[in-house]
This record gives structure tokens, sequence and C-alpha cells, in this order.
């Protein structure tokens, strides 16, 4: 059984979003890469100093830090734009003026 509830606020976001993923989406991505950039660290540690192999996984972990700063930016403006969203569906809108001649 799917304990998740539906939030109408989500049909709202994924429209405004207009099929960009999700801040948790980039959060994945972003913690993959993460898992990816930790493992190339405890392998350099382990080669040779001046190597071949160790040039590849300096540029290998210069390319994923970097892919991993452009996704916490996605992640980032996401959540901005979600919160933004949730933010302006909850905001308590004005009553409109009525005088008492409109009565």
């Amino acid at each position: 059984m799917d304990t998740e509830t539906f939030d109408p606020r989500d049909e709202v976001i994924e429209d405004f979003l207009e099929g960009q993923p999700r801040a948790a989406r980039w959060r994945e991505y972003r913690l993959a890469l993460q898992t990816r950039l930790d493992a190339a660290k405890e392998k350099i540690a382990q080669t040779t100093e001046g190597s071949g192999e160790r040039a590849e996984l300096d540029d290998r972990i210069k390319e994923l830090r970097e892919q991993i700063r452009v996704l916490a930016e996605e992640e980032a403006i996401t959540q901005f734009v979600e919160d933004s969203v949730r933010s302006s569906l909850t905001r308590p809108r004005p009553l409109p003026d009525f005088d008492d001649e409109e009565y």
C-alpha cells in the first residue's frame, strides 16, 4: 500500500518547473557523484605520484567536483523555486474591499 499522500501543490510545482527535475532528484544526482568522487579520492591515495593513472584520476576528480558544484546549484535554485511556489499557494489573499453602500 502506498502511504504517500497526494499534495495538489506538487502538480503546480511540476507545471512550473516545466519538466525539469525536482530538487530531491538533483540531490540524488549530486550524492551519486559524491560517492564516485569519494571512491576516486581513495583510489588516488593508493596510486604512485607522477603515474599516468594518477594524472587520469586527478582529471576525473576535477571533473567530478565541477559536476557536483553545478548539481548543487541546480538543487538550490530548484529548491528555492519549489519553496516560492508553495509559499505563493499558501499565502493568504486579501479580501475584497466592501463598503456598506454595496449591501
